[in-house]
């Protein structure tokens, strides 16, 4: 032990990789530790009245001084000589706060979110952490729709007929309000029975309407005024849409992949001389890694949008406009683009969605003829095995039929650039033989 002083606080620093600890002389059980890399902190250390070691923390230095320290180890010290065990008031103390900031559904969701973010939010061996994107999706339904209405009430007091009402008004305005509306609110409420603040959940058997099955597949004559309004949509009277957006558009219907995954593809995930595309599990609606193969199309994209967004200094291949931070174009932005250029050039309702649902029509059509096994591979639908069990496709079997794969979006985008072009494609693609 020594006598701490205000110069030896603030200058001491263990040695490289290791944690200092230093006591003082003058308030005894007060000690100063400094990290590794130099975070400093004050604690006091006693035995309660079993006997066992306690070490109850202060606060952070400079916040804390040292003067300040030994005050607040005095008092310490001073309730544990009157019977008291304070880390274990801390404790109780902390419970309690959060057990009445569980209380009210604003405070629940601010739990439930960063447990989503942890994979703490449900229980089951085969809890995960929530993707990055659904968490915002969920956190954005919740502030705008859910909040004004329920933020401030008490958990155990929300009646199942008020969720059903309120999910039935929002549904009328639009029925994937109130699908999304139930959804959050029914997983916050069995999160709520999961932290004991109630007993069951009152959302889970409300009704709503399932989504209508979209059947859109785009013409060709819809299709190539769709890829010449991205090229130029400059050139398209009452169609306010940048470039590079453009560039994100033609970007998913050449590679048929999900918006969210196209708009926050990084320069990382490209391998140029691989001529593919692998998007971390993270990003994947399946949380499991895809690799997609990349057209000559797709790579001539890649330099058009680099050119765009050239001197940027991004991480992204298409980042945002109006981010402060690095951050990708929003998911919901690329959407409402696609809204405005459909409206713009009048070919119907069609959503990015339909993107794939185009090509992957295509693609098993008779003028490409490639088995629905690859194009569901190219998709990522994590559920076709080819026959095989499920366990064996989703754990085991690594092959990613990248080869096949890659023939598909070549013939798809030979396909693409004869409908947008009127230039007939070279007659060089092999038809695979279907699996039996």
């Amino acid at each position: 032990m020594a006598k701490l002083t205000n110069d030896i606080v603030k200058n001491a620093m263990p040695a490289a990789g290791k944690r200092l600890e230093l006591r003082d002389d003058v308030e005894t059980g007060l000690i100063f530790r400094v990290t590794e890399k130099g975070v400093r902190s004050w604690s006091v250390r006693y035995r309660n009245a079993a006997g066992e070691h306690r070490r109850k923390n202060l606060g952070a230095y400079p916040s804390v001084g040292l003067a300040k320290a030994r005050e607040e180890a005095r008092k310490a010290k001073g309730a544990v000589a009157g019977g008291a065990d304070v880390v274990a008031l801390d404790k109780a103390s902390k419970a309690e706060e959060r057990r009445k900031h569980l209380h009210k559904l604003g405070g629940l969701a601010d739990a439930y979110f960063i447990a989503a973010a942890e994979g703490t939010h449900k229980g089951g061996p085969k809890a995960a952490p929530k993707r990055a994107t659904t968490i915002a999706e969920e956190k954005r339904i919740f502030e705008k729709l859910v909040k004004p209405k329920f933020g401030e009430s008490a958990v155990a007091n929300i009646t199942r007929i008020e969720i059903r009402d309120f999910v039935a008004k929002q549904a009328k305005a639009a029925k994937s309000n109130g699908r999304h509306c139930r959804n959050i609110i029914r997983q916050l409420m069995s999160f709520a029975v999961r932290e004991g603040v109630i007993d069951y959940n009152p959302a889970h058997d409300i009704a709503v309407a399932a989504p209508k099955v979209r059947t859109t597949v785009l013409k060709d004559s819809d299709l190539k005024a769709f890829w010449l309004a991205c090229q130029r949509p400059q050139d398209v009277e009452d169609l306010a849409m940048s470039k590079l957006m453009g560039i994100a558009l033609r970007m998913a219907a050449v590679t048929l992949q999900r918006g969210g995954e196209v708009v926050g593809m990084r320069w990382a995930e490209i391998d140029r001389a691989a001529k593919t595309w692998l998007i971390p599990a993270e990003r994947m609606k399946g949380k499991k890694s895809h690799m997609v193969p990349l057209s000559t199309a797709a790579l001539a994209l890649l330099d058009e949008a680099q050119a765009a967004v050239e001197g940027n200094g991004t991480d992204y291949v298409f980042p945002s406009p109006r981010s402060k931070e690095d951050q990708p174009i929003d998911r919901r932005a690329f959407s409402r683009a696609m809204k405005r250029l459909v409206e713009a050039v009048k070919i119907g309702a069609a959503t990015p969605h339909d993107l794939r649902r185009t090509g992957a029509t295509m693609l098993t059509s008779e003028r490409i003829g490639f088995p629905r096994f690859i194009v569901s591979q190219i998709i990522a639908h994590a559920g076709d095995t080819g026959g095989a069990a499920a366990v064996t496709g989703k754990h085991y079997d690594l092959n990613d039929y990248l080869p096949e794969k890659r023939r598909a979006l070549d013939a798809w985008a030979l396909l693409l650039e004869e409908i947008v072009t009127d230039v007939k494609r070279a007659e060089n693609v092999i038809e695979l033989p279907r699996q039996a």
